[in-house]
């Protein structure tokens, strides 16, 4: 007979990119010490049906894959937690993220109480959702954002880059490109957020480059990789103490000590 899976928590992140910095602050926070805590991402999803989604679209789906493991793979899942990307007014705000995890809630588990805030637990009602389980587990969410209040894990990442002073070649001649795309008659333009995504890639190449040998291999393959560039050199390079963190630090903190969820 096989012993129960030890795992109290689920965190769900959108990139393998995501996950690997998750990691890195439940490391410096001694969460994952205490607590058994399983954190996968949605890059490169396959649903049901072998389709492929990433990021955002695949939540709902990988909330109904959960739900199917509860029994036999998560028994003794306690707590889960979504941390998507706040992402850009013009495209997402507050109340759209929301509607997003409490649908795809509603989609997976049925009808559920309604999560209003960040970092407030819900309590699902798994009763019957399985043949042979039978309980309840605990929902919260988290939007990844900067200091500004909006953003994503890259914009995130740039804020709190350890020694912004020194000059990053590699990745600051990119300036020289976005102004003149955008100075120029063409009809695409190089946005804020495509900047910074495209800059931030091309840093973990330069530090995946310190790596010798290791860094080689990771470029060779490095949209799939490039994660570990940040599991491995990431205390190096971001600074973990920083203050933009602060409110993810604060929900990762809540599945060490969870508050009573609300029915």
């Amino acid at each position: 007979m096989n012993a129960p899976n030890p795992v109290k928590s689920i965190l769900i992140v959108e990139s393998h990119n995501d996950a690997a910095f998750i990691h890195l602050l439940l490391n410096k926070l001694g969460v994952d010490a205490e607590l058994s805590i399983v954190v996968e991402h949605l890059h490169k999803f396959l649903d049901e049906s072998g389709e492929e989604r990433r990021g955002k679209e695949a939540i709902g789906e990988k909330l109904k894959t959960v739900r199917r493991e509860l029994e036999k793979k998560f028994s003794n899942v306690e707590k889960l937690g979504v941390i998507l990307d706040f992402d850009f007014p013009h495209n997402w705000n507050k109340a759209k993220n929301l509607q997003l995890i409490n649908t795809s809630i509603a989609s997976a588990f049925g009808a559920q109480p309604t999560i209003s805030e960040e970092g407030q637990f819900v309590t699902i009602d798994t009763l019957g959702l399985e043949a042979g389980y039978e309980g309840e587990i605990q929902v919260a969410c988290f939007f990844t954002k900067d200091s500004s209040g909006e953003g994503n894990l890259d914009t995130l990442l740039l804020e709190i880059r350890a020694n912004q002073a020194v000059e990053v070649p590699y990745a600051d001649c990119l300036v020289l490109w976005r102004d003149c795309v955008n100075q120029s008659d063409s009809k695409l333009k190089v946005s804020p957020g495509t900047f910074r995504k495209i800059w931030l890639g091309n840093f973990l190449r330069s530090k995946a480059k310190e790596l010798g040998k290791e860094g080689e291999k990771i470029l060779k393959d490095f949209d799939d990789k490039q994660s570990e560039v940040i599991s491995k050199l990431g205390p190096s390079v971001f600074d973990l103490e920083h203050d933009a963190l602060n409110p993810l630090r604060d929900f990762l903190m809540l599945f060490k000590n969870t508050p009573n969820a609300s029915k």
